[in-house]
C-alpha cells in the first residue's frame, strides 16, 4: 500500500509540475506579446517625437497666407518663395515617412495611410514636386521609397 500511494503522490507532482511549465509558458508568451507591443509604442512615440523636432528645427516662415499653387506656377519666385515652397514639400515628405513607419508597424490601416498620404500623393502629380521626391527620397527607408514610387506609378497610369 506504501508502494502505491508513493506512486500515486509522484504521479500528482509529475502533473503539478507539467502544469505549473504550462503556466510558466504561457505567462512568457503573453509577456513577450506585451513587450512587443509596449516596444513598437516607444518606436512610435520616438519616431514622431523626432519628426516633430525636425520640424521645430526647421521652423518655416510658412504662414496661413501661404498660396501653394501660386508659388508653384509662379517660375520667377523669390528665393524665400522657393525656400518655403522646398521646406514644405519637404516636410510633406516626412509627414508620409512618418505615416508609412506607422502602418509598417500596424499602428494604423491602409485607408489611414492613404488619407495621411493624400497631401503629398496629389501634389505628386506636380512635375516641380515629384523632382524633388526624386533628388530626395535617397535618404528614406527603402521600403517608403518603393511605396511613393508605386504610388506615382498608379498617378502616371491613371493620367495617361
Amino acid at each position: 500500500m506504501h508502494a502505491k500511494t508513493s506512486d500515486v503522490l509522484e504521479i500528482i507532482s509529475v502533473l503539478a509540475v507539467v502544469i505549473s511549465l504550462a503556466f510558466v509558458g504561457y505567462e512568457i508568451r503573453n509577456s513577450s506579446v506585451q513587450t512587443e507591443l509596449n516596444t513598437q509604442a516607444i518606436k512610435i512615440t520616438a519616431y514622431q517625437d523626432l519628426i516633430g523636432r525636425i520640424v521645430d528645427l526647421n521652423k518655416l516662415s510658412i504662414d496661413n497666407s501661404l498660396d501653394f499653387n501660386a508659388i508653384i506656377n509662379n517660375p520667377s519666385r523669390s528665393m524665400k518663395e522657393a525656400n518655403e515652397l522646398d521646406s514644405y514639400i519637404w516636410i510633406l515628405f516626412r509627414h508620409g515617412d512618418m505615416a508609412y513607419f506607422q502602418f509598417e508597424n500596424g499602428a494604423i490601416s491602409k485607408e489611414r495611410l492613404v488619407s495621411a498620404l493624400m497631401p503629398l500623393l496629389d501634389r505628386l502629380k506636380i512635375p516641380y514636386v515629384l523632382n524633388n521626391w526624386n533628388l530626395s527620397k535617397h535618404v528614406f527607408v527603402p521600403s517608403y521609397q518603393i511605396f511613393i514610387d508605386k504610388e506615382i506609378k498608379k498617378l502616371k497610369e491613371r493620367i495617361n
